[in-house]
């Protein structure tokens, strides 16, 4: 409870804070996912953040885990030696709790494998199509309903209007980018038209990568090795958008997108005396097609908007691994995920009560069908390919998901300037195992495949109070669940190899994980200052976890199951200190803590306490910025478990303007050559294993040229 006593101290401080004089004009920075809807950051709770298209830029950002990086209490976990970034873990909570949305649609879901470690991940998005990528963080499921247990990442593309402001014209941009981190580079040209009867988008993006370079020094080949594995991989994206505007308030929308990223890799840490070499081809194909139509001033509503959409995730997994005499066995495994969905989206204003109302209501519907198919060859010396006993097969059976959800949400704003914000939705999903003979080769007892359906009540209730001129406080209610998902309620696997024995049963008896949230926030704000603090308790019921079992029939046997209660909690702070025209210096933290309620073990996800340091410069032609991250040493239950030491690194960025159109950005990353661990990397790791492979990479540079017309 101490990290509660302090906050009293905090905001105190924070009270006697002066208003800063000499501001420097700054745009306004919008949230959308917070509230399904646009809403400026600065009356949003502190709970919410928004890396802006500006940051991505100026920090020359790569992937997801750069995109994380300077955001206290969120982190991106990866896989270093074969499968990169996984997902997002927001507060000690990740995988599919987290929802995922790219411009309001559900994205796919991961996969994570017998050994509850993801095979599939989640990282499927093209940041340079991005306008802003948005962070709630906390139980959401009021506005979002299953999978927004523990927070939403939302993700929204470029529009037409970001490169052409004006009521008509053209517009576009030209970028090339490049990182000696990953040895990549790339490029990214949009074209954007407008008129009075529509518009259009058009966006490429290409990149080539390779192995994210590590510190490791064990170059050699086998299970001690440290040094990357060679990669080899590329990606493309297409985005494609057409609005037609039927009359001043009326607006059709269409949007397509694809997403594909193929890396090989040559699994070198894994050879071994009977399989001296490994390579491995992931492939991932995202393709999302939506229809929208939006309407203002309908009757009594201020604003409709109505979205027809789908989206289908390919993933495929291949390795081979072989023996001196050329015989070689090829796994080739795959995961499906296909989703059509309907969305009703509505926004009322009005008065009543003494107050004005600014009333949402919709409605969600979606489909999806999800797979995962599993072959395994015996390949000979002559290239000939056997399917090998047991194959096709698969972990769990094809399963339809349904969702469906309503709610409502209404900010209500009296006169003195608080501000009530309830919200309630209500969820109905069901999945339905449908059971062929690849699956039943795993599982000859169909009886113990359930179908599974159930419905929740998420509520939430906000309050925001203005006060002391400069101030507003902040204080929210909120829930999250989220159903037993298509793998871990249906998962059987057995394996008789003579090397290893073991086995993963279904469970028919899981039930939804529940979450219950409390967060008290306050933020500041004057000319030249900003400030905002929050403290957040989490409690979470009938987590599923992945469980070990006492061995059945000499099998060691794992199944998922419901552990019971886990509870988060935390503070946060961020302030920004705009203290000489175009100087600027800013500063943010999370603490959290967390613990199994049924043996008192701390939560593995939980990162350890985290501190950002900015100091930025920006002019009419140039400008920079220096970013100090500094983590805390994790704290680990057993000595068999490795926990990252405490780390600082120091990155300088900079930009130049040599003309009107054309900006120019460099960085250099980890100036001081740190060797050093994410703590996401290592939550499985043990302290007996070669942990030099999960280092994050030495000094590297960055750089990006784009030319806007």
């Amino acid at each position: 409870m101490a990290l509660f006593r302090a906050t009293p101290i905090v905001l105190s401080l924070a009270a006697a804070w002066p208003a800063f004089a000499d501001s420097v004009p700054q745009m306004e920075t919008v949230q959308v996912t917070a509230h399904r809807t646009e809403k400026p950051l600065a009356e949003t709770a502190p709970n919410a953040s928004v890396i802006s298209r500006h940051k991505l830029d100026d920090r020359l950002i790569r992937d997801i885990s750069d995109a994380a990086k300077y955001e206290p209490g969120v982190d991106v976990a990866a896989d270093p030696a074969r499968r990169g970034n996984a997902g997002w873990t927001i507060r000690g909570i990740d995988g599919n709790r987290i929802l995922m949305l790219i411009d309001g649609v559900r994205l796919p879901e991961g996969y994570s494998g017998r050994q509850g470690i993801y095979e599939s991940g989640r990282d499927f998005v093209e940041l340079e199509t991005l306008r802003a990528i948005d962070i709630v963080k906390g139980p959401t499921s009021s506005l979002y309903g299953s999978d927004a247990i523990g927070g939403v990442i939302g993700y929204r593309t470029l529009a037409a209007d970001d490169f052409v402001p004006e009521e008509q014209g053209l517009g576009g941009s030209v970028k090339t980018f490049g990182s000696t981190a990953d040895n990549s580079w790339g490029a990214a040209g949009a074209f954007a038209a407008k008129s009075e009867r529509g518009d259009v988008l058009l966006h490429y993006t290409h990149r080539n990568t390779h192995a994210l370079e590590n510190q490791g020094e064990n170059g050699a080949i086998g299970p001690n090795r440290t040094q990357a594995n060679p990669k080899n991989g590329y990606s493309d994206n297409i985005l494609a958008k057409f609005g037609a505007n039927a009359g001043a308030n009326r607006r059709l929308e269409l949007t397509l997108e694809q997403y594909q990223r193929s890396v090989d890799t040559d699994l070198l840490n894994q050879a071994t005396p009977r399989s001296p070499f490994n390579q491995a081809q992931d492939h991932t194909k995202r393709t999302r097609g939506v229809l929208a139509w939006k309407e203002k001033q309908l009757g009594p509503l201020d604003e409709l908007t109505v979205k027809i959409y789908g989206q289908q995730l390919e993933n495929s997994d291949q390795d081979v691994s072989g023996v001196a005499n050329g015989r070689r066995t090829w796994n080739d495994y795959g995961f499906e995920q296909k989703t059509v969905g309907l969305s009703l989206d509505t926004a009322q204003s009005f008065q009543a009560w003494g107050a004005q109302h600014q009333l949402l209501w919709g409605a969600d519907i979606s489909g999806s069908d999800t797979s995962r198919p599993r072959s395994k060859y015996a390949v000979s010396a002559n290239n000939s390919a056997t399917l090998m006993p047991g194959y096709p097969s698969k972990l769990f059976p094809d399963s339809r998901s349904d969702r469906l959800g309503v709610f409502v949400s209404d900010d209500i704003k009296f006169a003195n300037g608080v501000v009530v914000s309830p919200a309630l939705r209500w969820d109905h999903y069901k999945m339905n195992p449908q059971m062929d003979a690849a699956y039943l080769l795993n599982n000859p007892n169909p009886q113990n495949v359930p179908s599974f359906s159930d419905q929740a009540f998420s509520p939430k209730l906000g309050i925001s109070l203005p006060f002391a001129a400069n101030y507003t406080a902040f204080a929210q209610l909120s829930s999250g669940f989220r159903a037993p998902p298509f793998d871990q309620a249906n998962m059987v696997f057995v394996n008789r190899s003579q090397y290893a024995s073991y086995q993963v049963l279904a469970n028919p008896n899981l039930k939804s994980e529940t979450s219950r949230g409390v967060e008290l926030g306050l933020k500041g704000k004057w000319d030249s200052f900003d400030l905002a603090a929050t403290t957040f308790y989490n409690r979470y019921r009938d987590f599923i976890s992945l469980v070990t079992l006492a061995p059945v029939n000499g099998l060691m046997t794992t199944q998922y199951q419901n552990i019971g209660r886990a509870d988060i909690k935390g503070a946060e702070a961020k302030a920004s200190w705009r203290f000489a025209p175009g100087w600027s210096a800013s500063a943010s933290l999370a603490y959290a803590h967390g613990r199994n309620l049924q043996d008192g073990a701390h939560l593995r996800e939980v990162a350890p306490f985290t501190s950002v340091w900015g100091l930025r410069y920006d002019a009419d032609r140039f400008g920079g910025e220096a970013l100090v991250r500094a983590v805390a040493a994790k704290k680990v239950d057993k000595a068999s478990e490795f926990g990252a030491p405490g780390y600082a690194t120091l990155d300088l960025t900079a930009y130049w303007k040599p003309a009107k159109q054309m900006v120019v950005r460099a960085g250099v990353f980890n100036l001081l050559d740190k060797k050093y661990w994410k703590d996401a990397d290592v939550r499985n790791v043990a302290s007996r294993d070669p942990i030099d492979q999960y280092t994050q990479p030495g000094r590297n540079v960055s750089a990006s040229v784009e030319y806007q017309f």
